[in-house]
């Protein structure tokens, strides 16, 4: 009986032993994956200060030199694997990033600027279809979606379809904030939205051109669509001023003994504004005649006046007059940045002139550039296509869209953040972030080699 119970004895303490050692084994266990968890979620907010940093970067370029292009476009000197900081473990440095349509295979280090793209809040039906992915059927229940009228297009939705769907929901009526809110427009899904660039990094990933194999949706054929995102915009709108910053004067009823014109000309506007007559731009004024319906002055009805507008006068005229009624112009496409493709898809322009622009304006310095009349006045498109296009034109961008992924060296530890940055305030200023960081790493990281390649 006595050995009986110590055996007994025995085997509790060794149970109790066994217990503590596993609770003591929790214990340390959960420790560590505190002291894990709290360094991981320290190196991640040291990883947003990165990137903070890198839109601090950004903005600052932006601010001196937002109509150079060629320090925000593509600038590795400034805009790819920048150190930021140690913290004695690891070294902390952003890098940005952008499709790049000279180089498909390869991302640029820059920015995007948003009128050079075409805004899908302001934007013709005309020009919407020739938006890729696009239908007439997408494009009314689009534009069914942003007019304020209750009135339903041939192929349209109002409010009365969306009411009835199983989750119903408002819709806008308005202006769109952001490109994803296309999805909530009947008929748009991801692929009209994103093409096949799920991740949006730019680049054809090989899950991206396996055609049915994985996710996302593809069609394999080694191109890469981009969707609405790689032509289309929300943000693009700027300030109503000349190239010196001061408002325009409004040639349909404004001062125009303010805007340094001829004599004969001011005497052209008055007398065609007398006469019942308005200007959609003041493009319009390039070499025109009118005549006369009625006595003006010493002139009888029936003479032909002259502008006195020439192709010399023609940079003046389009930078000091504005037939806009306000001091925001929205949705203006900048004639010095936009592709081939967006400009062929405004009015006036198809692809062959506007091969001829981007050409050209390869060849131009930045003072030929401040003004949207250098493809008139250096021969490049005709009066008539000219004066087509002009409305829709601008010759500077105010907002900047931009993609950071910052870095730790060697922990590895990234976020990844999306923004527009706008300069049309006082003061610089973001318009618009998120986080991209759960679509995972956009592209390889190799600091060595890419410090080495500079």
């Amino acid at each position: 009986m006595m050995r009986r119970a110590r055996g007994t004895v025995l085997v509790a303490v060794v149970v109790i032993v066994m217990l503590a050692s596993l609770a003591a084994a929790v214990l340390l266990y959960r420790a560590q994956a505190e002291v894990t968890a709290a360094g991981a979620a320290g190196r991640g907010q040291q990883a947003y200060a990165t990137a903070m940093a890198g839109l601090a970067r950004a903005t600052a370029v932006l601010s001196i030199a937002e109509s150079d292009p060629s320090l925000w476009g593509d600038n590795p000197e400034l805009l790819a694997a920048q150190w930021v900081c140690s913290d004695g473990a690891n070294d902390w440095y952003f890098t940005f990033y952008a499709y790049n349509p000279s180089d498909e295979d390869n991302l640029r280090n820059g920015l995007t600027d948003e009128a050079s793209k075409i805004n899908i809040n302001t934007a013709s039906e005309e020009t919407l279809l020739k938006l890729p992915n696009m239908t007439p059927e997408l494009v009314d229940c689009l534009m069914d979606y942003r007019d304020r009228d209750s009135d339903t297009r041939t192929d349209g939705a109002e409010q009365d379809y969306y009411s009835q769907l199983s989750r119903p929901y408002l819709i806008k009526n308005s202006m769109l904030m952001t490109m994803e809110e296309l999805l909530l427009v009947k008929g748009f899904t991801a692929e009209v939205v994103y093409g096949e660039d799920y991740n949006l990094n730019g680049l054809l990933d090989v899950s991206e051109d396996d055609g049915d194999e994985t996710f996302p949706p593809d069609d394999g054929d080694g191109q890469l669509d981009r969707g609405l995102l790689g032509m289309a915009t929300t943000w693009s709108y700027g300030r109503n001023v000349s190239v010196e910053g001061e408002p325009r004067v409004k040639i349909n009823g404004g001062d125009i003994s303010s805007a340094g014109l001829s004599d004969q000309t001011q005497e052209f506007i008055r007398i065609y504004l007398a006469e019942g007559n308005t200007f959609k731009h003041p493009a319009e004024l390039l070499d025109l005649r009118y005549k006369l319906k009625k006595k003006q002055g010493a002139q009888k009805a029936g003479t032909w006046i002259e502008s006195g507008v020439g192709l010399s006068d023609l940079p003046e005229v389009v930078d000091r007059l504005t037939a806009e009624p306000g001091g925001i112009l929205f949705g203006k496409v900048n004639i010095n940045t936009a592709p081939v493709e967006v400009l062929a898809s405004l009015p006036g322009f198809d692809e062959d002139s506007a091969s001829q622009v981007v050409s050209a304006r390869e060849q131009l310095d930045a003072s030929m550039k401040e003004t949207i009349a250098w493809p008139c006045t250096q021969n490049v498109v005709s009066a008539d296509t000219f004066k087509a296009v002009a409305p829709s034109l601008t010759a500077r961008s105010w907002q900047f869209h931009g993609r950071c992924v910052a870095y730790g060296w060697p922990c590895g530890q990234y976020r990844v953040l999306e923004v527009v940055i706008d300069l049309a305030g006082e003061s610089p200023r973001i318009l618009y972030q998120r986080d991209l960081t759960r679509l995972g790493l956009p592209v390889p990281i190799d600091v060595e080699q890419e410090l080495m390649q500079r």
